[in-house]
């Protein structure tokens, strides 16, 4: 059998300042991942909120006027999922080709997910298309990916002629081709002259 003998050299100098150093650059890098993470939630905690009170938007496309919305104040969350909220509440009025509003829309509280493209409006929502048709709802979302609003909450949809009840709704974003998945009740409106 063959023994080997290593011998064991004590670190002097330099390979005891390098091997230091090497162990705190290790020690340090394990540490920075933990408070990189930190940091990214402290980013998506919204400590850089931009905030603006009486608020008026227009969107426009190739020069048209397409929606004007307006708010008391609108917060901005920027980060891995920016968001904004309308806290105070959110007005809005959708315009057609010809310049005249088609939809209005008015809700209590609203979120808008940016990169998702959806907005929720929550708390007394209500919407209005040019037929004089109007939903009210306590939710209501808009998946801007699918040109899609809809909601599963408890709708009232009141028509010149009919108030129906139900709870679900899904329609077109103008808000002229919808259908509510569970009427709970419908009343004819009998106008007396």
């Amino acid at each position: 059998m063959i023994k080997t003998a290593r011998k064991v050299m004590p670190l002097t100098g330099y390979s005891a300042l390098l091997f230091g150093f090497c162990f705190v650059l290790f020690s340090a890098s394990c540490d920075l991942s933990k408070d990189k993470e930190k940091v990214e939630k402290i980013l998506n905690d919204s400590v850089f909120t931009e905030h603006a009170e009486d608020v008026e938007m227009r969107f426009s496309d190739s020069g048209t006027l397409k929606a004007i919305i307006t708010a008391p104040v609108l917060d901005r969350h920027p980060g891995k999922e920016t968001y904004t909220t309308f806290d105070q509440g959110v007005d809005g009025n959708f315009y057609g080709s010809n310049g005249t509003i088609e939809n209005s829309l008015k809700a209590n509280y609203g979120i808008s997910y940016d990169f998702k493209k959806i907005i929720e409006l929550r708390n007394d929502v209500r919407l209005v298309n040019y037929k004089d048709e109007k939903l009210n709802t306590d939710k209501l979302i808009w998946d801007q990916n699918t040109g899609k609003i809809y909601t599963d909450a408890f709708v009232k949809i009141t028509t010149p002629e009919n108030i129906i009840y139900g709870e679900g709704f899904e329609s077109n974003q103008n808000f002229t081709e919808y259908r509510i998945f569970k009427v709970k009740g419908e009343i004819s409106v009998n106008e007396k002259d």
